[in-house]
């Protein structure tokens, strides 16, 4: 396993940890009986699952634009004060496939 491999792979697991904590985070809150919150939450939903999405992204070799889909995600997440341990680690998992974009192959 080559060293890009290897940091896309903790890119991944980082962005699945950061993803699922906010998806599980706005689940929970969806039960709430209010029309506004709960398209609160809703977006918190589509906010882990882009995380899930653009980590998988980085694993999928496309390192650059998984990396800085994950870092703005994880911006969004800690303005909206979504998950701010999801949010830290999304932005983290960006970072991880910014720096195995800029790895040269060995």
């Amino acid at each position: 396993m080559t060293e890009k491999r290897l940091l896309a792979l903790v890119a991944l697991l980082i962005g699945l940890v950061a993803g699922l904590l906010i998806l599980v985070d706005g689940v929970n809150g969806i039960q709430l009986s209010s029309v506004g919150s709960m398209l609160g939450q809703l977006v918190g939903v589509v906010l882990g699952v882009a995380i899930l999405l653009a980590s998988l992204l980085i694993y999928r070799s496309k390192y650059s634009s998984g990396g800085i889909l994950d870092i703005l995600l994880g911006v969004v997440a800690l303005v909206l004060h979504m998950n701010s341990t999801g949010g830290i680690l999304a932005i983290v998992a960006g970072v991880v496939g910014l720096i195995a974009s800029e790895r040269s192959p060995s």
